[in-house]
């Protein structure tokens, strides 16, 4: 753990050999990581490159050295499900794509796992049965099966997945079992003689293993005496995995360590993205190999008014001590005074001596802040979203943006100096699960900025998104202004 702790901090300090050292050592388990829960999908090679490129460029943020390798892992997971969200937004593929795909097919990961590392018996049961999975337990499996190999502990999967180590526990427990399900499905299905009732319950399938099938063919397997049997002598897996080797990285463009350690220093050092987005049509290049993937909507209103929005649904990555900004004062708690008047005495008989009470304060004017958020909870509660509570971390990061914007002259959602809304929000200390971002430049009330928002379906979608249940709005006056910033959140 020391020689870690030094090569680290010595890489965070600019040390080119020691930046390409740590690439070397860690790109093999990255590659694993990624390639199993992306289930050797075509896109393993660029997800791979992503995360350590973008690790590369956070190691200023990595306070704690020691934690490293959770926190690379969580990079990687951030990259994959961002990568299956891409996947899931992408237009039907045109015949010609879909025909060059079908004609040059990717091998899943449990076959490169079976071929690379030559399993053979119940080990390669295991490599096959993981095809079974959906793809929720295949990232917990991308994690689980290192830790029962020996590359990562138990706390350092619970902290790459972003989970409690009770929880951590929990979902392991269940995915084990499903991928005991899928051991013995590949072992009745590879059965000598074929079962009669499989073969009859398994007629229409294409052999494409898939949630609806893994049921039916479980079904079978555990009312049929003659599979049900077959499940004797199956060892734990874990004990089959324990010692096994990382599956072999085959290099690719641009995932030699000089390479990514080059294209990492062709920027400037930066938090590592937990999946942030810039505004604009399309994607802008995050790192100079590829471009990150993600969905940016940008939409310019009438009156010189302007808008943007950025969605991003991630997770975020390994905690890092946090640089947290001098909390701003929350005024989207307005107070209220409440008071009563007290009826006249309809006797005669003079009142009793009072001891004079002062008056109460007037209650405090909603600001233009808190207004978005009352307007912003009437559009949910119509669509039976719970309302937003206003959080004064995430009002630190709307107003310094907003703020930001009005000083230097620029709209989007990505400052000059290459600052987003996912590093914004862990400034303030902020531990969320998904985050959204809406801005717009040049309504002058609460009202005009949330009907203009409401009329674009990008800034709607997050309004009413009712996963979120934190927001912070900001407000800041400037040429073409005034300028204005929600920021949408889920705690995590």
């Amino acid at each position: 753990m020391e020689d870690l702790d030094r090569l680290v901090a010595a890489a965070r300090a600019g040390d080119a050999a020691a930046r390409e050292r740590l690439v070397h050592e860690y790109l093999p388990l990255v590659y694993n990581v990624v390639g199993r829960a992306l289930d050797g999908h075509a896109d393993v090679d660029d997800v791979v490159q992503d995360t350590m490129v973008r690790a590369l460029r956070g190691l200023g943020g990595l306070y704690d050295p020691a934690r490293f390798r959770p926190w690379l892992i969580a990079i990687a997971m951030n990259q994959v499900r961002r990568r299956w969200r891409s996947q899931r937004e992408r237009p039907v593929l045109a015949l010609d794509e879909a025909a060059a795909r079908a004609a040059d097919p990717v091998p899943d990961f449990a076959e490169t796992t079976i071929v690379r590392l030559g399993l053979t018996g119940q080990r390669r049961e295991v490599a096959a049965a993981t095809r079974w999975l959906d793809e929720s337990d295949r990232e917990l499996l991308a994690l689980w099966w290192q830790e029962a190999a020996g590359f990562l502990t138990r706390a350092e999967l619970a902290e790459a997945a972003g989970l409690p180590a009770r929880h951590a526990a929990v979902r392991v427990k269940r995915m084990k079992e499903r991928l005991d399900t899928g051991r013995m499905i590949v072992r009745a299905l590879a059965a000598e003689p074929v079962c009669g009732g499989l073969a009859a319950v398994t007629g229409p399938w294409d052999g494409v293993p898939s949630p609806l099938w893994r049921k039916r063919i479980a079904r079978h397997v555990r009312d049929c005496r003659a599979c049900r049997g077959r499940r004797k002598g199956l060892v734990p897996a874990e004990a089959l995995l324990a010692g096994l080797a990382l599956v072999p990285l085959v290099p690719a463009a641009g995932t030699a360590p000089k390479e990514l350690v080059a294209a990492a220093s062709s920027l400037p050092d930066a938090p590592a993205d937990a999946g942030g987005a810039s505004g604009g049509h399309g994607a802008s290049g995050g790192h100079g190999l590829r471009p990150p993937c993600g969905r940016t909507v940008a939409v310019l209103g009438a009156a010189a008014a302007a808008l943007a929005v950025v969605t991003v649904i991630a997770w975020p990555d390994e905690p890092r001590k946090a640089i947290v900004l001098q909390p701003l004062p929350d005024a989207s708690r307005p107070t209220t005074a409440v008071t009563s008047r007290r009826p006249s005495s309809e006797t005669s008989e003079p009142a009793p001596r009072r001891t004079p009470r002062r008056s109460p304060r007037p209650a405090a004017a909603p600001s233009p802040e808190a207004d978005v958020i009352r307007l912003v909870n009437v559009q949910r509660a119509r669509r039976g979203c719970a309302p937003l509570r206003a959080d004064r971390r995430l009002s630190a990061a709307a107003r310094r943006h907003s703020s930001d914007m009005a000083g230097q002259g620029y709209f989007g959602h990505t400052a000059p100096g290459g600052t987003g809304p996912g590093e914004r929000i862990d400034a303030t200390g902020f531990r969320w699960s998904a985050w959204a971002e809406n801005i717009a430049k040049g309504q002058k009330t609460a009202p005009s900025v949330t009907a203009s928002w409401m009329g674009s379906p990008g800034h709607k979608s997050n309004i009413v998104n009712c996963r979120f249940t934190r927001s912070g709005v900001g407000r800041a006056t400037g040429p073409g202004g005034p300028y204005w910033t929600q920021v949408f959140a889920a705690p995590r």
